[in-house]
């Protein structure tokens, strides 16, 4: 199970020194999906601070990717270095990263000019050339599924998933393009300043994917509702996107089922972090939403997909 970390003021105390910085003042933020997270104000200034619960070297190739993305000005956030010049510090043997706090809002329901907006910063993170440290696959993505097909938690979703398995094995075709993706792209990952975009935050889950599985799951995260596909918010996106990169005609063949495959996707991994990794009763069932927004994504016709998000 995880163990989130709890800082104390002494402790901020201690990682803020790293950095020739005197704390003001701190809050606790919800946490990451392997982070602990806290508001720090210091020096008059405002930070993020950020505890990782997950592997080393993970965190030293997110580290590497906020530089890459940084030398080419990309809107996301940037590291704040210690007083000695290294990225990231340690508390109690985690690896530890300050960034310094971007004004902006999370806003869960974007218009479609919002969402139009977001299609074109992903589609330049798109045409960032793909450092070879990043894994070939997504933290939960397909490869992951038959580690939850046998756990007997819930056998009525594991059969669904695992009947999902079989038919995206059979669907996906190959040759679809890779690259950088963010991994996941939802509302409240997104930044904005009233109406005009801000920044894509929380690179934990990028990788060397399919290009169009990212766009899926932008579709879920920014253009769903009760549990509803907007279509014109999806034609939004698309839009925005191929103003700076034109989708190839097998992404546009399967970004349907890519926004099938995310939804998927995603309900394995609330399925696995509140029903194995980390229980918690009052979440148990929040799979679900996932599956019944897969359900609805793969029941609209092919043809009203198509003619509504491309023509």
């Amino acid at each position: 199970m995880a163990q989130y970390s709890k800082l104390q003021e002494k402790d901020i105390l201690g990682i803020l020194s790293e950095y020739e910085l005197d704390l003001l003042g701190y809050e606790p933020i919800e946490q990451g999906v392997g982070s602990s997270n806290y508001f720090v104000r210091a020096n008059r200034q405002q930070y993020v601070l950020t505890v990782f619960e997950i592997d080393h070297n993970r965190v030293v190739n997110i580290c590497k990717l906020l530089r890459l993305l940084e030398e080419v000005e990309f809107p996301t956030a940037r590291i704040q270095k210690l007083a000695n010049g290294d990225a990231l510090t340690s508390f109690q043997g985690k690896p530890v990263m300050l960034k310094p706090y971007i004004p902006g809002q999370v806003i869960k329901h974007l218009d479609e000019n919002m969402v139009g907006q977001v299609g074109g910063v992903m589609a330049r993170l798109h045409k960032i050339p793909s450092p070879d440290y990043l894994p070939d696959e997504h933290i939960y993505g397909l490869e992951t599924f038959p580690h939850l097909l046998e756990i007997g938690i819930d056998h009525a979703y594991e059969d669904w998933l695992a009947q999902k398995y079989e038919l995206l094995r059979q669907k996906i075709p190959s040759g679809l393009p890779r690259g950088l993706i963010h991994g996941d792209v939802f509302w409240d990952n997104v930044l904005f300043e009233g109406k005009i975009f801000k920044a894509l935050i929380d690179f934990e889950e990028p990788c060397h994917y399919y290009k169009v599985f990212d766009l899926g799951m932008a579709v879920v995260g920014l253009c769903t509702e009760d549990p509803r596909v907007r279509l014109r918010k999806v034609r939004s996106l698309v839009e925005g996107y191929q103003s700076i990169r034109v989708l190839e005609e097998s992404e546009k063949e399967t970004l349907q089922l890519f926004v099938e495959y995310a939804a998927i996707a995603t309900s394995s991994w609330r399925y696995w972090k509140y029903n194995i990794d980390t229980p918690t009763p009052e979440k148990s069932d929040v799979h679900y939403e996932m599956v019944n927004i897969a359900t609805n994504a793969g029941a609209i016709p092919k043809a009203e997909f198509m003619n509504t998000v491309f023509t």
